[in-house]
């Protein structure tokens, strides 16, 4: 991550475009957070704005809320009861400290 302060800089946009290729670019202005530049190459324009949109994504932590106090159904119970097939999942390895 790459901090640059306006006030110091006279960067164009397309080469802070450039600059943020390599690695995410927080703009500051008096010291303070301002904008961030995030390569979103090989993201996809859906993806994008549903990550930004606040309706969206209270309706996510609304669903989630949902599943951490009643509960839900598992994608594998789902599958069989939809009749569909599912695929075995990778078992996944515990992180090392």
């Amino acid at each position: 991550m790459k901090v640059i302060p306006l006030e110091r800089v006279d960067l164009t946009l397309p080469e802070a475009a450039d600059l943020a290729q390599g690695e995410r670019i927080i703009l500051t202005r008096k010291g303070k957070p301002w904008a961030t530049l995030n390569n979103l190459s090989g993201t996809d324009w859906e993806s994008v704005s549903l990550a930004n949109n606040p309706q969206f994504m209270a309706l996510i932590e609304k669903s989630r809320r949902a599943y951490r106090e009643e509960g839900g159904t598992e994608l594998q119970q789902l599958c069989r009861e939809l009749g569909l097939k599912t695929r075995a999942r990778p078992q996944r390895r515990k992180k090392r400290r």
